[in-house]
């Protein structure tokens, strides 16, 4: 039985170990790549595996040892692309030569800004390495070419493993493809031929829109001519042209280029785009997003050579994203406007932002990397620099017709003005001939007209002494009646019985006005109100006395205490004092008020509003009650309205604050605008703190520093006021 046992659990073991070796072959194994003589080109990327060696300490015997042999991985894409990333990349692939016959072919990694490229092709024990990269000069690569091509050679029947080793601080992507040699030839010759074309293209529109700078001197060609410059250095140098044909040994340039020059694209499309759409004139603060962009572009160019590639070439496609997206906003924002130009220019826009965007996207690995994704900012520049060609000389002959139209309006001008001429000349003969003639009549009318204007001198002289005596009886009147308003507010010793320590601002527009308070002590604590009645001047004086009065009678006659039951009684009463609650009303009067009513022994605060709110500080926070929308007295404010009493706690550090809105509605001489309850709030926020003398002191420098030389608007009063807590006092202080 333990035999029995023994052979049954050896034979799981010889299985598990069978699948263990054979799911290690499966991934260690890429597929093996069939060749013949009628295969002309292959796409090795499906059929390859790859490691990913993050620490990049591998080397080829170690992965040849085994101990690797799980960590191999299949590709899935047809191209291999694994972003932006610090590690090192192992591809590997077997190929086979099923042919009677020997074969000759051309790997091609048609990317040609990696770095550090290592080839090993292994035939049986005998290892080949080949190193290829930018990080090397171009002439060390075993065939001259644009992209990193190797040849291969086969004999029949022969299997040869090609494994790759490959570091870079750019994107990681390696598009390998096998061709046949004539195959390859032919298609490089294709290639070369539409390239050509292409920047043949480019330098053509360069050297074009160069003349016309030079011929008219608008800067926007300059702009244009560089933006243009740089694109095309940027496209050729990541076609790896430039390394082959212009600097072939300057390995430290080559590797920045890409990073100078895309900031050179974002750069200078940002001024163009600026000037072009005219933004600066039309949005000053729109404009400083290309002012931004463009001044973090220059920074990267002048420190290239100082950050790592990857760091460089990330934040400048970046920046050119960000630049091409808001000048598609600004070019929306001028469509809109209808700007004739931002048709050309949103066109020219949405093609290379399009094709910027698959690019770098298709750098970031988000996007499969193809013909279409690798060239669509070819496809895209070319398109857009022809539109905006097409749309500078559209510009030019706009600002031609505009300047051919002055030029007629001005010789019209002149036409009409020598015409003018002429007629004044003439006119100034006849006139010279009627002034001859009324000379005589003239002179003999002047004794008499002059005996009129002594007469009428001293009438005048008369009228203006009876309307200065006048307007002096008036404003003895106004002043007096200011005396009487005055002497119906509460007096200095009221104050100081029923408030702690306050200030009053109480200033009337027109000497007298619609403005008042009302303070007096009560059984359980002070009752302070505040009221803006309609109007200003005398009429407003009027207003506030029946007010003043009925307040008055309500609180001391009636004995009403609750300040939401006394702007009840106050509507209904100032309706019916001014019969504003009759049909036949001639009058549409009232005013907007606030009361409290303190009960120190409670420690709370009573308040209603009407269109009028409450303030007050504590723990140096500024808080608001409001108080109702509605007001009191007019004829819309029905006799049943009904007032809302807030409650508030008191204690001992608590400021309040009562205004009217003279002060908000004030106009400011600078701006125009109102000073604002917004405004006011804060001010009476940072100064509460300090002694009420002090806050009014402030408030008014400030105040009428803003309002400048305008008049003021409206009656203006303020209260700030503490009271008695515990039975302690603070100091007060009274000011008006």
């Amino acid at each position: 039985m333990i035999s029995k046992l023994h052979l049954v659990m050896r034979s799981i073991l010889f299985c598990l170990m069978v699948f263990y070796f054979a799911g290690m072959t499966a991934v260690s194994n890429a597929q093996e790549i069939i060749l013949d003589d009628d295969t002309l080109s292959v796409n090795l990327g499906q059929q390859m595996v790859y490691l990913e060696d993050k620490t990049g300490i591998l080397t080829e015997p170690d992965l040849s040892s085994g101990t690797h042999v799980r960590d191999w991985e299949k590709n899935q894409n047809e191209i291999l692309n694994f972003g932006y990333t610090n590690s090192v990349y192992w591809i590997k692939g077997v190929c086979k030569n099923i042919s009677l016959s020997d074969l000759t072919f051309l790997i091609e990694i048609a990317y040609p800004v990696l770095d550090d490229i290592t080839v090993y092709t292994i035939r049986d024990t005998e290892t080949t390495e080949v190193k290829m990269g930018d990080n090397l000069s171009f002439y060390s690569r075993p065939i001259e070419h644009r992209n990193f091509v190797f040849p291969l050679s086969f004999s029949p029947g022969e299997s040869l493993e090609i494994l790759f080793r490959v570091k870079t601080s750019s994107s990681m992507q390696i598009p390998l493809t096998l061709y046949k040699q004539h195959y390859f030839l032919d298609k490089n010759q294709t290639e070369l031929i539409v390239l050509g074309i292409y920047y043949g293209s480019m330098i053509s529109m360069i050297l074009y829109n160069l003349i016309l700078f030079l011929s008219v001197r608008d800067k926007n060609y300059l702009y244009f001519v560089l933006y243009v410059t740089c694109m095309t250095l940027f496209l050729i140098s990541l076609n790896g042209l430039s390394y082959q044909y212009i600097w072939p040994k300057s390995i430290r340039w080559n590797n920045q280029v890409l990073v100078v020059t895309l900031s050179g694209v974002s750069l200078f499309s940002c001024l163009f785009t600026s000037g072009f759409l005219k933004v600066k004139e039309r949005y000053p603060k729109s404009n400083l997003v290309f002012i931004s962009i463009g001044v973090l572009a220059g920074g990267i160019i002048f420190s290239a050579y100082s950050i790592p590639y990857k760091t460089g070439i990330v934040a400048a496609i970046l920046l050119t994203m960000a630049a091409f997206l808001w000048s598609m906003i600004i070019t929306v924002v001028r469509l809109f406007e209808g700007y004739t130009p931002a048709r050309f220019y949103g066109v020219a826009c949405f093609a290379i932002l399009s094709g910027g965007v698959i690019l770098a996207l298709n750098k970031f690995s988000i996007i499969p990397r193809s013909a279409i994704t690798e060239y669509a900012t070819q496809y895209g520049t070319i398109f857009e620099v022809i539109v905006l060609s097409f749309a500078l000389a559209d510009r030019l002959n706009i600002e031609k017709k505009e300047k051919t139209r002055a030029q007629n309006m001005a010789h019209e001008q002149e036409r009409n003005a020598r015409i003018a001429n002429e007629n004044a000349l003439k006119a100034e003969r006849d006139a010279r001939e009627t002034r001859e003639k009324t000379f005589e009549i003239q002179k003999k009318s002047t004794e008499t007209l002059e005996q009129k204007v002594i007469e009428r001198t001293l009438a005048l002289n008369n009228t203006l002494q009876q309307v200065s005596d006048a307007n002096n009886e008036v404003m003895v009147s106004l002043e007096y009646a200011s005396m009487i308003q005055a002497a119906m507010l509460p007096g200095k010793d009221k104050l100081n019985q029923c408030l702690a320590s306050h200030f009053i601002w109480w200033m009337p527009r027109d000497i007298v006005g619609g403005d008042f308070y009302y303070v007096d002590d009560l059984d359980a604590g002070p009752i302070v109100a505040m009221a803006d009645c309609t109007g200003h001047g005398v009429p407003g004086a009027l207003m506030a006395l029946v007010a003043n009065f009925e307040l008055k009678r309500i609180v001391k006659g009636e004995h009403c205490l609750d300040p939401g039951e006394i702007l009840a009684r106050l509507n209904r009463r100032v309706r019916k004092s001014l019969k504003q609650d009759t049909s036949y009303a001639i009058s549409d009067d009232g005013l907007d008020i606030g009361i409290c009513v303190f009960n120190l022994e409670q420690k709370s605060l009573d308040f209603a509003g009407a269109k009028m709110n409450l303030h007050f500080v504590k723990e140096n926070i500024i808080n608001t009650i409001q108080g109702d929308k509605k007001s009191v007295g007019y004829i819309s404010s029905r006799p049943d309205l009904n007032y809302t009493t807030h409650r508030i706690d008191l204690s001992k550090d608590m400021t309040v604050y009562l205004f009217t809105d003279g002060l908000t509605d004030q106009l400011i001489e600078k701006t125009g605008r109102r000073f604002g309850s917004k405004r006011l709030k804060q001010l009476v926020e940072e100064y509460s703190g300090l002694p009420f003398s002090h806050q009014l002191e402030k408030l008014k420098e400030i105040f009428l520093s803003e309002r400048g030389s305008r008049d003021q608007v409206d009656d203006i009063t303020m209260m700030g006021f503490n009271v008695c807590i515990n039975g302690e006092r603070p100091p007060f202080s009274f000011d008006t």
